[in-house]
């Protein structure tokens, strides 16, 4: 389970950020639904979380770290052996300041994993590992290896495996990877757990429209719950396609006298709103987020789909998630914003400052002068109680302009 993502000077981030999913202990709404019980620790973690701000704000960027951090673990070990022009750009600094133009970017987070917290990180230039640290905390937290370029401490009582490979990786591989590639046992359990969050975008689903095309193959019960699941929507049944990552779906067929007379088969692709294509491609990353009890980020959430409909996505992870998932997403549809639905702590905005810069921070930072569990969080938000809402102003000067006066 994650407990907090943080990154630093990433696109329009200059500043320090973390995502916290720990909760807010003095904060009773919601415990039983939206709140997971960490035994043996002083913390609760947290299903879900939802991140709001204007467009422009920084909510795709901050999408986009976590994803760009997971690529880099999964990827930096096959993109060393590619030659520089085919390596993917890694030119990602907050651009707007001298100071970070050519610094390092900061990644770094802490998970679960049964009952050990692992913490992670890494500072990246370029193509260049310029730092990288490892620590586990099952009492105390004590370090496994941290890296100073290509120099290394690593505890030889707790991370043997480390000290074998050290002198084996170069500056462009994280030794996360190469450790894991070598199916070091640590490396690869913290490997494939960070493997497994995704992180997807809301308004294109071609990312995960073959997934869910081969889970629908692959998986009867993934088949049968999407299925059932689409009945609202007047379709019956749901297959894969002659065509590779293509899904058909199937509605009734009526006479002259709205008498059953069989089904009609629709290219999903084709022939179905856009809207129902991006629920029935969304299921598959939810599906198997909730089923093996994952970490999913999906950017722009709410895009396309009606707002009762996005409430209930949310409820399965809130209400009905029996695995200990959690689903972190940003949107617009303030019907979520809502104390039905989320508590303080899930709640997060970004913000700029006049410097250009994104900046992160949760409703339950405010005092209860501003916000209160019984407060209407929604009003709130759209009145800029919060901060984050800014938009269009529309004045004299800009009607002047618009009709050349």
């Amino acid at each position: 389970m994650l407990i907090e993502f943080k990154f630093k000077n990433f696109k329009s981030f200059k500043n320090e950020t973390s995502l916290l999913m720990t909760n807010v202990s003095s904060f009773k709404e919601h415990i039983e639904n939206n709140v997971i019980n960490v035994p043996n620790r002083n913390f609760d973690l947290l299903k879900s979380a939802a991140v709001y701000g204007y467009n422009g704000v920084g909510k795709s960027n901050f999408m986009y770290a976590m994803s760009y951090m997971t690529g880099i673990i999964h990827n930096s070990f096959s993109n060393s052996l590619k030659k520089e022009e085919e390596k993917p750009d890694h030119d990602f600094q907050f651009k707007l300041s001298t100071d970070t133009e050519n610094a390092n970017s900061l990644f770094e987070m802490s998970f679960l994993i049964n009952e050990d917290i692992y913490r992670y990180g890494f500072e990246i230039n370029g193509h260049v590992i310029k730092k990288e640290w490892l620590y586990k905390k099952a009492e105390r937290e004590n370090h496994l290896f941290i890296r100073e370029g290509n120099s290394f401490d690593i505890n030889s009582n707790s991370f043997k495996e480390g000290v074998k490979y050290k002198d084996d990786v170069n500056e462009n591989v994280l030794f996360l990877s190469h450790l894991s590639q070598n199916n070091q046992k640590t490396s690869r359990l913290i490997f494939d757990w960070i493997s497994n969050i995704n992180a997807i975008s809301g308004l294109s689903d071609s990312s995960y429209q073959k997934f869910t095309t081969k889970l629908i193959q692959k998986d009867s019960s993934f088949k049968e719950w999407t299925s059932f699941a689409l009945k609202y929507l007047e379709i019956t049944n749901i297959e894969a396609g002659e065509e590779e990552g293509e899904l058909v779906t199937y509605h009734n067929k009526y006479d002259e006298n709205n008498l059953l007379v069989g089904s009609v088969p629709f290219l999903v692709s084709k022939e179905e709103s856009a809207g129902t294509k991006k629920l029935i491609y969304l299921l598959g990353p939810i599906y198997y987020t909730l089923r093996n009890g994952r970490v999913l980020f999906v950017d722009e959430f709410d895009s396309k789909l009606h707002p009762n409909l996005t409430i209930k996505l949310v409820e399965l992870f809130n209400k009905f998630n029996s695995r200990n998932a959690q689903l972190i997403i940003t949107g617009h549809d303030t019907n979520l914003l809502n104390k039905k639905y989320f508590r303080r702590d899930q709640i997060w905005f970004i913000d700029k400052d006049q410097f250009g810069s994104s900046d992160l921070y949760s409703l339950s930072e405010f005092n209860a002068k501003t916000v209160r569990q019984d407060s209407a969080f929604d009003k709130k938000y759209l009145e800029n109680k919060f901060g984050a809402s800014e938009t269009l102003e529309i004045n004299q000067k800009l009607t002047d302009l618009l009709y050349g006066k």
